[in-house]
């Protein structure tokens, strides 16, 4: 069991579950400051103690809770990917779950977003969100790494600096979207970025030039 995973796993049990799923209600409708102690506890229908004796803290559990929100945003991608399949067709269909994902819980991404955002400064949250891109990073890197020997993306890629940038494209995308609902779509934005990386396949090299043409001694012209 990763670091992480021990930091926040809580509790365990029918209450500690409960707790749980009032803080994530309780995040989604008012924000991590609206979620308070008595909030959680009255959601869940317990008293104030349960939520130290199963968690620690209100921070310990909220973590929990946002660390949850941001698993169940990564893992359609994750299995996904650790599954056999041609790389590209498995980065498409990474995509794919994504975006599945944001469509079927889009009111999930304010918890997401503001999970994201509260990260620097609550430890426990940081570190569990980081465990969680690290196995997305890692995964997509081994695929990039195999798309790059095929030659289906540029040798100018470097498989790990370009997996982080797309973690960090699909944190963006989330934010766009839910801030613009006006604005294009995630299906058609995340599909626009897939196909741009895949883009960058090499291409040809151009053939050498051949001789200069010389000039002929009789007539001054080209031979």
């Amino acid at each position: 069991m990763s670091e992480a995973n021990v930091l926040v796993r809580g509790g365990s049990g029918p209450t500690a579950e409960r707790l749980l799923v009032a803080t994530r209600a309780c995040i989604a409708e008012q924000g991590v400051a609206g979620a308070t102690s008595r909030e959680i506890a009255t959601a869940a229908g317990t008293n104030l103690q349960a939520i130290t004796y199963h968690y620690g803290s209100k921070d310990r559990l909220v973590a929990r809770a946002l660390v949850e929100t941001v698993r169940e945003w990564v893992e359609p991608a994750l299995e996904v990917m650790a599954a056999p399949g041609d790389p590209t067709t498995q980065m498409l269909s990474a995509v794919q779950a994504l975006t599945e994902r944001f469509e079927r819980r889009r009111s999930d991404a304010p918890a997401l977003l503001e999970a994201l955002a509260l990260a620097p400064r609550m430890p426990e949250l940081r570190t569990a969100v980081l465990d969680l891109w690290s196995d997305l990073r890692r995964q997509l890197a081994a695929h990039l790494t195999a798309l790059k020997a095929d030659g289906h993306v540029g040798a100018w890629v470097d498989p790990d600096t370009m997996a982080t940038l797309l973690v960090a494209v699909a944190n963006g995308l989330v934010l766009q979207v839910t801030v613009d609902r006006l604005g294009p779509s995630m299906p058609a934005l995340s599909t626009q970025f897939a196909q741009l990386l895949l883009a960058a396949a090499p291409t040809e090299p151009a053939a050498p030039p051949g001789p200069a043409p010389q000039s002929s001694p009789e007539t001054g012209g080209t031979r």
